[in-house]
């Protein structure tokens, strides 16, 4: 763990007691997150990407275009994270989208769907299986590779669930950053990384499964979370996780269960790491280490 990630996680490890202390709604945390984020991105996005905001039949979202050598063979489709509560291509993620664009040298699709607690599951599935059609009827002869980041990375995985079951197309590939596919918040290690994870309590996490999930449904329907899931048929995957993150068992249970249907499933656990690092972009050296073993990974098909 670099020097400089261990000031990143020294900075935002305030955010943990201020959420006990204030327990904030859904609807502040976007409304504090968002601005800054936004403000990150337009300062620190990388340079040599094209941004443009998109509209994939009705539902909202961004492209990021290298501007320079582009792989026309293969695109990504990405859902981002936030524990389904906020987040969105522009701002929670605009830097770490350009990096990813700019290192993979793909075009990015972002996928902005609905955010809970005002739109609860199954909005956020709805909006990518849309979103999804979209695209891949726009680029019928690409290689697609689905990614995603927290809960992102949770959606994609019952996204890629939704299709097969539904005899759709599946991505030929997934990349997993940090995901999130346990909402019943279960894993072994919401205790033993509890200390050590900078970003997250499990109470906070608690608070997102219950702004998502309408109070009928069990919170272990896999396409609520994709760990209690089949992973039979699924394409090729490759997950990184931080060490030091209370959601690693969430990796650590879908990269077994993928194994065990035979899936061609990699996962990295990144020593110390935290949650999402690779999203502070150049700041930290471990994200351009991150995103050039994605490339290599993605080139590798």
């Amino acid at each position: 763990m670099s020097i400089r990630s261990k000031i990143i996680a020294g900075i935002i490890r305030p955010n943990k007691l201020l959420y006990k202390l204030f327990k904030p709604s859904a609807k502040s945390v976007r409304s504090y997150v968002h601005p800054q984020a936004w403000i990150g991105g337009v300062i620190f996005s990388s340079f040599g990407i094209n941004v443009e905001r998109a509209n994939f039949s009705g539902i909202p979202g961004a492209i990021f275009a290298p501007r320079k050598k582009v792989d026309e063979k293969s695109i990504i489709v990405y859902l981002h994270g936030g524990g389904y509560c906020f987040g969105s291509s522009l701002t929670t993620h605009k830097v770490g989208l350009s990096k990813l664009a700019k290192q993979t040298k793909l075009v990015c699709y972002s996928i902005d769907y609905r955010l809970a607690p005002e739109n609860q599951y199954p909005a956020a599935l709805d909006d990518a299986v849309i979103a999804w059609k979209h695209i891949v009827s726009q680029n019928p002869s690409c290689d697609i590779i689905l990614a995603g980041d927290s809960a992102g990375g949770g959606l994609s995985l019952a996204l890629m669930m939704y299709l097969r079951d539904n005899n759709e197309r599946l991505p030929n590939a997934s990349v997993l950053f940090s995901p999130w596919t346990d909402l019943t918040c279960s894993g072994n290690t919401h205790q033993t990384r509890a200390k050590y994870d900078p970003m997250f309590t499990t109470q906070m996490t608690k608070d997102s499964a219950q702004y998502y999930v309408p109070k009928d449904m069990p919170k272990t329907d896999p396409y609520i979370s994709p760990s209690f899931g089949t992973y039979t048929g699924l394409p090729r995957t490759l997950v990184l996780v931080g060490g030091n993150e209370i959601l690693l068992d969430d990796s650590r249970t879908l990269s077994q269960k993928a194994k065990e249907a035979g899936v061609d499933i990699e996962i990295d656990i990144w020593p110390n790491m935290f949650h999402d690092w690779w999203l502070f972009g150049s700041f930290i050296p471990e994200t351009k280490q991150v995103l050039d073993r994605v490339a290599m990974w993605i080139g590798d098909k």
